[in-house]
C-alpha cells in the first residue's frame, strides 16, 4: 500500500511541474529511450545467441552450430542466427549452405549491410559473377553515400572480367564524391589494359588539374607526349612544372631534351646551361647528360665550344671520387684535347683499374701526343699485363720500340700481337717493318 501511495505521489508531483510556469521542460536529448518489454521469449533467445557467439569465439564452432541450430528450431526467421551459420558454413567451404542461410538473413533484414555482404562474399566464393556484381549494385543503391561500396562493385566487375563497367563505377563515385588520386590511377591502369592510352592520359590530365601543385601527373604526361613524338604538348607540361619550380635543373635538362628534338638548339643550350650548373646533381650525372647532348651532330657543331667551356667548369666543381673523371677524358679527348684527356684517364685509373676501355682510352691519347712518350710504353706495359688477350697495349709496346729502334723488344712485343691477332693488318704490316729493321 505505502509503494502505491509512493509512485501517485510521484507522478502528482511530475504533473505540477509539466504545466507550473516557472519550471522548463528537460531537453529531449538527456531523456531516457522509452522501455520496451521483452518477453520471455525473446530473453531466451538473445541469451542462447550469446551463447553461441561467445562458443564461436573461443574456437568451439561445433558447439556454436548447434546454438544457432537450435535458435532456428525456435524461431526459424531468426535473421542473426542464419547470418552465422552462413558465416560458419563459408569459413568450412560449405558454400551451399553457406548461401542458403545468408539468403535467409538477408530476406528476414534486407537493411542490414552485413547480410548482403556476406551473400556477396558467397558469390564471390562460387564465381558467380552475375550474382556478386548485382548484389554490389544492390548494396550501392541502398547505400549510394559510401564510397567504399562502389569500389567494391568496381572490383566485382574487374573480377568479372567487365573492365569497361568497372571503370563506369569508379566514373560514378567520382562525379559523386570528386577525383580520388588513388581511383584515378586506377581507371588510368584500367585503359591501358584496354589499350586505351588517350582515355588513361585524360586520366592524369584530370588528376593534373585537380592537384596542380603535385608535379609528378605534368611529368608522367609531358614524358608520354615526348614518347609519342608531340613535342609542342610535351613542351607545355614541362613549363607547368618550371612555373611551379623554377630551380628544377631536371625538368630544365628535360625541356632542353624536347627543344633538343625540336631542332631549336638555341633554347635547348639555354636550359641545358640553367640545369647543368646547377650543384644539385653530383659532376658525373652533369657530364652524362652533356654527353648525351653531344651526340647530336648539329648540336654539337654549333655549341660544342660552350659545353666544353660548360664542361670544364662542372668537372672544376666536383673530385676524381666523383666518378666523372672517365667522362671528362672522353669530352676533351672528342675535341681532341689529348693531354688534359689522358691527364683525367689517369686519374680515373687511380680509383678504378679494372676496365680496359679506360686503358685503352689513356694509351690512344698518349699516342696521339708521341708513340716513343716513356708515360706511353710504361702504360702499355701494365695494360698488357692486366689484360694480356687484348691486342692495342702490345701493338703500342711493338711500335714504339720500332720507333726507338730497339729491335728485340719490338720483335718480342710483335710476337705477341701475332700470337693474340694473326691476321691483324695493322699488326702484318708492322711485323714486315720490324723483320727489315732486325735484319
Amino acid at each position: 500500500m505505502r509503494n502505491i501511495i509512493y509512485i501517485i505521489t510521484i507522478l502528482l508531483l511530475a504533473s505540477c511541474a509539466s504545466h507550473s510556469p516557472n519550471v522548463k521542460k528537460a531537453d529531449s536529448r538527456y531523456q531516457r529511450a522509452p522501455i520496451v518489454e521483452v518477453t520471455e521469449g525473446q530473453l531466451k533467445l538473445e541469451t542462447e545467441q550469446l551463447q553461441a557467439a561467445t562458443q564461436l569465439a573461443i574456437g568451439d564452432a561445433e558447439s556454436a552450430v548447434m546454438g544457432y541450430r537450435e535458435i532456428l528450431k525456435q524461431n526459424p526467421a531468426y535473421p542473426p542466427a542464419h547470418y552465422e551459420l552462413g558465416r560458419i558454413y563459408l569459413s568450412v567451404g560449405w558454400v551451399d549452405s553457406a548461401l542458403i542461410h545468408a539468403q535467409q538473413a538477408f530476406a528476414g533484414d534486407a537493411d542490414n549491410y552485413w547480410y548482403e555482404r556476406l551473400l556477396a562474399q558467397i558469390f564471390e566464393k562460387k564465381q558467380d559473377s552475375k550474382n556478386l556484381t548485382a548484389t554490389w549494385e544492390d548494396i550501392v543503391k541502398r547505400h549510394p553515400d559510401r564510397p567504399d561500396y562502389y569500389y567494391d562493385l568496381s572490383n566485382a566487375y574487374l573480377q568479372a572480367g567487365n573492365i569497361v563497367s568497372s571503370i563506369e563505377v569508379l566514373d560514378r563515385a567520382e562525379k559523386k564524391f570528386g577525383i580520388n588520386e588513388e581511383v584515378s590511377l586506377h581507371k588510368q591502369r584500367l585503359w591501358n589494359a584496354l589499350n586505351r592510352p588517350d582515355k588513361a592520359r585524360k586520366e592524369l590530365e584530370k588528376l593534373a588539374e585537380a592537384v596542380p601543385n603535385d608535379t609528378r601527373y605534368n611529368a608522367i604526361l609531358a614524358e608520354s607526349y615526348m614518347t609519342e613524338k608531340n613535342y609542342a604538348k610535351a613542351l607545355s607540361y614541362y613549363q607547368r612544372i618550371l612555373n611551379s619550380n623554377p630551380n628544377d635543373e631536371n625538368i630544365h635538362i628535360s625541356i632542353a631534351s624536347c627543344y633538343l628534338t625540336m631542332g631549336d638548339h638555341n633554347q635547348a643550350y639555354r636550359h641545358l646551361r640553367i640545369g647543368l650548373l646547377n650543384p644539385n646533381n653530383g659532376c658525373q650525372h652533369r657530364l652524362m647528360f652533356l654527353t648525351e647532348f653531344l651526340r647530336n651532330k648539329d648540336f654539337f657543331t654549333a655549341y660544342s665550344h660552350p659545353c666544353m667551356l660548360l664542361a670544364d667548369t662542372i668537372a672544376m666543381q666536383g673530385s676524381p671520387s666523383d666518378g666523372h673523371t672517365l667522362l671528362y677524358g672522353q669530352l676533351l679527348a672528342a675535341q681532341e684535347r689529348y693531354t688534359e684527356a689522358a691527364q683525367q684517364f689517369l686519374l680515373h685509373l687511380k680509383i678504378d683499374k679494372s676496365q680496359y676501355e679506360t686503358w685503352e682510352a689513356l694509351l690512344l691519347c698518349e699516342s696521339m701526343i708521341s708513340d716513343t712518350n716513356p708515360n706511353l710504353l710504361e702504360h702499355a706495359r701494365q695494360a698488357s699485363e692486366l689484360f694480356p688477350l687484348h691486342l692495342r697495349p702490345y701493338l703500342i709496346l711493338a711500335q714504339g720500340y720500332y720507333s726507338l729502334g730497339d729491335c728485340a723488344q719490338a720483335h718480342q712485343y710483335i710476337e705477341r700481337c701475332l700470337m693474340v691477332a694473326p691476321n691483324d693488318n695493322q699488326t702484318k704490316h708492322l711485323n714486315d717493318k720490324i723483320q727489315q729493321l732486325c735484319q
